[in-house]
Order: C-alpha cells, then structure tokens, then sequence
C-alpha cells in the first residue's frame, strides 16, 4: 500500500491556520513574483497553479491566491507526527519523501476490500490524531 499526502505542504500551512482552510493557497520560498510555487493548494489547483508556476503567472491565474513562506520546520514535524501514526495502523515498510510511505500488506492483508479497510483506517487516524487540514 502507498500514502502519498498530496499539496503536503499546503495542506500543512491550512492546518496550521484554519483561516487558510478552503482558500487558494501556494506554498512559495519568498513572496516575490519571480520565484516559483513549491506546493498548491487543491483550491490554488483548481485555477491551474500547480508546483513550479511561476508566482507572477500565479497572481495573473487567481488574483485572490494567498502565498505563505515555506516552513519545513513545521512540516518535518508534521511528517514525523505522521509516520507515528501511520504506524500505530500498519508497520512503514519505506518512507519514500517527506509525503510518501510505502507499506508491506500481509497475505492477509492484501485482498481488496481488506487492504480498502486498512487505509480509511489510517487515513482516520491521521484525521483524528494529526488533523483534518
């Protein structure tokens, strides 16, 4: 089984702030227009703002879109709160980046509708444990 946490930084920005919840947002280095966004937001997505837009172009696409200096302090943590959790479900087999892990399913894990069980199971904990943002 794979998790891939996607807009990971965003999604950990709109944790951090609620206000940012349902928002188009984009995750830059600095606020300056020639830089380029490293996460989007699925709202920011929506206007076609994606990872690399340049953040001029980003303006242009959603005048409304937020920018927020990336904080990878935060988001290692967020990670590591993550991997703890995830662990509480089912063993990492691999932690791919800091928003994939890979799990090894038993044979008993493996069929469809058990392995399905098994991952709204995680993705409940990590609501409930790390937070719904």
């Amino acid at each position: 089984m794979f998790l891939d946490l996607n807009a990971y930084f965003a999604s950990c920005e709109q944790q951090l702030d609620p206000s940012l919840r349902g928002r188009p947002l984009i995750v830059a280095p600095t606020a300056g227009d020639n830089t380029s966004a490293i996460a989007a937001s699925y709202e920011a997505k929506r206007f076609g703002i994606k990872t690399g837009t340049n953040i001029g172009l980003a303006k242009q696409l959603c005048p409304d879109v937020v920018i927020v200096k990336g904080n990878h302090a935060a988001y290692t943590a967020f990670h590591k709160r993550i991997v703890e959790v995830c662990e509480s479900v089912l063993p990492v087999d691999k932690v791919c980046s800091i928003d994939e892990m890979r799990f090894r399913l038993l044979e008993t894990e493996a069929p469809p509708a058990v392995a399905r069980e098994l991952a709204l199971k995680m993705k409940k904990a990590i609501r409930e444990n790390v937070g719904e943002g």
